[in-house]
This record gives C-alpha cells, structure tokens and sequence, in this order.
C-alpha cells in the first residue's frame, strides 16, 4: 500500500509489458478495493493495476465535514497524478466509481487512454431517486444490515445466492466494515449528485465501453443506453443474467470485455 500527499491509500500491481496503460481501478460505495480482486488477477500480468480506497472505505480516512462529488473526482485525479507520470490510464469506474469517473472524463478525458462505465448511474427519474433517497433513509435510520439485507435482495437471484454464495457473503461483508458514518457521506453523494453528469458526457473525448447488467435494478440498462448515445466515441455492452455486482459475479465475462476494449485501444 502507498499513500498520496492528501493520505489516500493505492495498491499497485506491475505489469509485465511496458507498452501498455495502466488501469486505475474506482470502487463502488460501500466497498473498498477490494472489490476488483477478480479483475486484478485475470490482468496484472499483462498491465499495470492502480486501486484506491475512496475517502471514508478501506484504509482511507474519513476528512471532516460532507462529502461532494468533486471531493472524490479530485481523489482520483490525486491517484492518478502519482501513478501515472503523465502518461494517460485506463480509469474503470464501478457503480459510484463509475459516477466518479464519468465526472474525472468531463475534466480530465484528454488525459485519459480511456474510460470503462461499470454498472453506473446516469441522470435517474424522479422515480429512480425517490427509490435511491429511500435507501439513504434506511441506511440512516435503521443502519448497515438493513441495507446489506436489501442489497441481498435486489442484487443477487436466488440461484446466484444457491451457487456463489461464498461469493455473495464476501461482497456483503465489505459493505459493513469500517466507518459506517463515513461511508454515509459518500452514499449521500451517490444518491443525489448524478445530475451533475447529467447532459454533459459529449464532453467525454476519449474511447469509452460502457457496460451494465440485463437485470440491474438499481442501474438499468436504459441508463447505459443514454451514456453510450451521449458519448461520441463508446461502446455498450449489457451482459445478459447479470444483477449490480457482476465484476465478482461474472468476471470471466467482464474480463473479457475489459480484454477486447483494452486491446482495440493499443
């Protein structure tokens, strides 16, 4: 582990070849990094792996006062600056990772290789937000297994739980670890700052996949939809039988991907 001058925790994996980019790793909320184990043993030995923990997950700290998604965006940008020595990276954003990169490739796309938008949310409904705020409300009025609970509900089918349920217990048992009321502001954040993406992703210049699952609740298909058209130079790919965590899930079936967007990049 190594730590950037503003105290933020990156795991670094070398890669073998020299020539092709590094990818930097975002997480989602709740998680820490972890979460892409899969990912970094399928990759490491073919490129350069940077994960971090967001502020308030993991080994990161918790700073005082709330949280803003910039906060996080600038978090990135941190990482990235210290690991990459001027030479763009593949940033790969998962559920509110994927919120944060959308936000770093509006500022920062030129100086990005690329973009990967994993099971991200983009400009939800009145509806998607009340259903989002209300998940905010439980976490903060009746707590983490609450919230664990329903997540076991919406994100994983009852014959995922059946076949992968050490899988499942692992994913669970990230999201209650740490500081519960840190990892509050950064679910504060993921629940109402997605408009500031919002009508701004033709910005985004640089190659990009998005990807989601056929049966993602909480981010749906017609979200991925919308950032692919609002993206001038993206692919889509919606993985048929697959739920919110399918980077554990389904990881043969997200590597590859990840393999053919990052090959058509070199």
């Amino acid at each position: 582990m190594y730590l950037t001058a503003s105290g933020t925790p990156y795991y670094v994996e070398d890669r073998v070849d020299e020539q092709r980019p590094t990818l930097v790793f975002l997480h989602g909320v709740l998680m820490d990094h972890r979460s892409w184990a899969r990912q970094v043993e399928a990759l490491a030995g073919e490129y350069r792996i940077v994960r971090l923990d967001m502020w308030g997950h993991g080994a990161c700290p918790d700073r005082p006062g709330a949280r803003r998604l910039e906060d996080f965006v600038d978090q990135a940008h941190e990482v990235i600056e210290a690991t990459c020595a001027g030479t763009p990276p593949v940033l790969i954003g998962f559920s509110m990772g994927g919120l944060i990169a959308q936000a770093h490739a509006i500022r920062h796309s030129t100086g990005l290789r690329g973009l990967v938008l994993m099971n991200a949310v983009y400009n939800r409904t009145a509806e998607e937000l009340r259903s989002v705020a209300a998940r905010l409300d439980t976490l903060e009025r009746d707590g983490i297994a609450s919230v664990i609970e329903a997540a076991r509900a919406r994100w994983f089918r009852p014959d995922e739980i059946a076949e992968q349920g050490a899988e499942i217990e692992e994913i669970l048992s990230w999201m209650a670890e740490g500081d519960i009321a840190a990892k509050t502001k950064a679910y504060r954040v993921f629940t109402s700052e997605d408009h500031k993406t919002a009508g701004r992703l033709g910005e985004i210049t640089c190659p990009t996949l998005v990807m989601t699952g056929d049966g993602d609740k909480g981010s749906p298909p017609h979200m991925s939809d919308a950032m692919a058209a609002a993206i001038p130079n993206a692919r889509l790919r919606v993985l048929e039988r697959q739920q919110h965590m399918m980077p554990v899930l389904a990881a043969d079936r997200v590597n590859a991907e990840l393999r053919g967007f990052l090959g058509d990049l070199s």
